[in-house]
């Protein structure tokens, strides 16, 4: 007995590249040696702290926490090259999302840095967001996804976001 699967299979039609650019995969921004005595300084109050209340697994977590931290600032990110496509997004051409997978997109400028944001259906990855160099035409690239997904004019900020924005506010280093 043969068994119709063809309505779970998705059918993918040869794509063509609407727009493409390269940009880093992350946000690199390195820090003086003052940030990292700082740092450390209130990283070593707290893991004595933490020794004297014998957490010694806190004390790995925060120095883990720390070398993170001075490797995303020491070592600069690889370029990648991202592309829209008829089918969907070329995620630094490791991941296709398909337009299926994503509802909704904005275009947000942050320190300088502009970023092409889309929101997912699935709650994991939730929100993909692509650096986009000074080439890359911010209204063409919008008017281009707006055909496939809709635009959101005003993006709600969640509270974990809020609570970022304000400590980095009062926190200077």
């Amino acid at each position: 007995m043969e068994s119709n699967s063809s309505s779970n299979n998705i059918i993918i039609k040869p794509s063509q590249v609407l727009i493409e650019w390269d940009a880093p995969e992350r946000v690199f921004k390195t820090k003086s040696r003052e940030f990292y005595r700082k740092t450390g300084v209130i990283i070593i109050f707290f893991a004595i702290l933490l020794l004297i209340i014998k957490e010694f697994l806190i004390i790995g977590v925060l120095g883990i926490v720390f070398f993170v931290v001075y490797v995303f600032h020491t070592v600069p990110p690889k370029v990648v090259h991202h592309k829209i496509t008829t089918n969907g997004l070329d995620y630094a051409s490791q991941h296709l999302y398909m337009w299926s997978e994503l509802t909704s997109f904005y275009i947000e400028r942050k320190d300088d840095t502009d970023f092409l944001i889309l929101n997912t259906k699935n709650p994991i990855p939730g929100r993909i967001l692509l650096l986009l160099d000074a080439k890359t035409n911010h209204s063409k690239l919008a008017e281009i996804i707006n055909d496939y997904i809709s635009i959101v004019e005003k993006p709600e900020v969640g509270m974990i976001e809020k609570f970022m924005n304000e400590a980095s506010k009062k926190i200077n280093f």
